[in-house]
């Protein structure tokens, strides 16, 4: 009777121990996993950050103003800032007679069709128009060419 206790207690003994190991391997298995699985989250971050570095020193390399950043400026802003901003002074002179111009010329900026109007090569006034050259001719009854060409005030004529 003795020899079947014993027998018993080291069979559970034996069962205990198998089960420790088990949880032991299962144990290694999960942090196996998760080295894995860091392994590889610290590949995606490194990558990600190698292509942010990348990206700010090609930013850092261009012109400033080769790209346009977006604004969250109110309409009313801008329009404020234009109305307080004074006309460029440009001088424009024809390329073929060395003449300064004298004349209309429109032209799209900032999604903006604009009638700036020259006098010996500088600019007296600009007016902002409509956003398309549609919309600026019903609104204000311009004859805009299609293709933008300055045009020729003759004093002559």
């Amino acid at each position: 009777m003795i020899n079947t206790q014993l027998h018993n207690q080291l069979i559970e003994l034996e069962i205990q121990r198998k089960a420790q190991e088990a949880k032991k391997r299962v144990q290694e298995a999960k942090t196996q996993i998760l080295k894995e699985r860091l392994r590889q989250v610290l590949y995606i971050v490194g990558f990600l950050f190698i292509i942010l570095l990348l990206l700010v020193v090609l930013l850092w390399l261009l012109p400033n103003k080769s790209i346009n950043y977006p604004t969250f400026n109110n309409t009313k802003n801008m329009q404020q800032q234009q109305s307080h901003n004074p006309i460029k002074r440009t001088n424009i002179q024809r390329k073929k007679e060395g003449k300064p111009f004298t004349g209309t010329e429109y032209v799209k900026e900032n999604n903006y069709v604009y009638k700036r109007v020259y006098k010996d090569g500088v600019m007296v006034q600009e007016e902002k128009l409509a956003p398309t050259i549609t919309e600026s001719k019903e609104q204000n009854h311009e004859k805009i060419p299609q293709f933008s060409m300055p045009k020729k005030k003759d004093a002559s004529n």
